[in-house]
């Protein structure tokens, strides 16, 4: 009598993973959970504005936590258009890998002006050997000029490389999420779907709940571009006293112009 493999949690996500990848498109699915979470931050954000929360860091926190919240409950609702075709699990312990249910695999219906500072030395009026003292005053002028000219301009450049930064930031933890989908929902559907069948089945094999998977997976990427907007919001706070959203911030810059 064959003795039976004995199967893990890696190898069941290891299977699953490789058949979302082979036919679904869980990164296009990935890509519309994240765009429908960004609208529901902007929206949070243009809401919590309008009802008096002016601190852009702290408002920008508040965003992000809804956001989160919004995201986790897109996850729920993309297990639950999964839940039909995984639910019927073939007998994996002799070697056959969990497919859907249906004979086709399907993509679930988710829904300058420059500060002009001119180095004008002194005028020569100093007494002693021609052109000495003019000479001088001359090359510090132009230093200085220089130098306060590289300030304006630094200062001209400051708010669109915020706003750079701003949009990098919610890019990259976008392309994270996106890039690692097949993995996370392979493991969503391990321990949201398929855990008590493979329960079961297997005994021994112990999944963690499926938001404990999502957040563990998820969480940090928020976090951190949270942390980091929060710090843009209020560094455009201190450069703008008084602006409330990012507009404002470029209309008191170029009003500074």
């Amino acid at each position: 009598m064959s003795r039976l493999p004995r199967f893990t949690r890696h190898q069941e996500v290891g299977r699953i993973r490789t058949h979302l990848e082979t036919f679904t498109f869980p990164r296009l699915q990935m890509f519309l959970l994240v765009a429908l979470t960004g609208m529901a931050g902007f929206t949070a954000s243009a809401l919590l504005l309008s009802g008096g929360m002016l601190t852009m860091w702290s408002r920008y926190l508040a965003a992000f936590g809804i956001a989160y919240l919004v995201f986790l409950g897109l996850l729920w609702l993309w297990l639950r258009t999964r839940a039909e075709d995984w639910a019927d699990l073939p007998d994996i312990a002799n070697g056959g890998m969990p497919t859907p249910s249906h004979s086709h695999a399907h993509a679930p219906d988710l829904g300058a002006h420059d500060g002009d500072f001119g180095g004008g030395g002194a005028s020569g009026s100093f007494d002693g050997p021609a052109g000495d003292m003019p000479v001088i005053d001359d090359a510090a002028g132009e230093v200085a000029g220089e130098a306060l000219s590289a300030a304006a301009q630094a200062e001209e450049f400051a708010i669109p490389l915020v706003v750079i930064v701003f949009l990098a930031t919610m890019l990259l933890s976008s392309l994270f999420l996106v890039w690692s989908a097949p993995t996370l929902f392979a493991e969503l559907l391990v321990d949201g779907v398929l855990s008590a069948s493979l329960y079961r089945r297997l005994r021994g094999l112990k999944t963690p709940h499926w938001v404990t998977t999502a957040i563990r997976r998820t969480a940090w990427p928020f976090a951190v571009t949270a942390v980091i907007v929060a710090i843009l919001g209020w560094s455009m706070a201190q450069y703008a006293p008084g602006a409330h959203s990012i507009g404002e911030v470029i209309a008191h810059a170029n009003g500074r112009q």
